[in-house]
């Protein structure tokens, strides 16, 4: 699933795809997603979290959101 959408000003593309590899080798539903930005030159996200995360945060977009903002607070 690809998204493209605006974060704080940002134009950014969040894919959230399964990852039936690591899906196996957990036990349970894993998801990789990565965040990516015209202006940035490398990723803004790429790693794999529990589905079940991004699920209870509402989302692929919300968990993004989430993540982007804490991030930009410990910086």
């Amino acid at each position: 699933m690809k998204t493209q959408t605006n974060w704080n000003g940002l134009s950014i593309e969040i894919s959230a795809e399964p990852n039936p590899f690591l899906s196996r080798i957990e036990g349970e539903e894993i998801t990789s997603l990565k965040v990516t930005s015209p202006s940035a030159a490398r990723p803004l996200i790429n790693d794999a979290f529990a589905a079940s995360l991004i699920a209870q945060a509402g989302g692929a977009v919300n968990f993004v959101d989430v993540m982007l903002s804490a991030e930009q607070r410990a910086a």
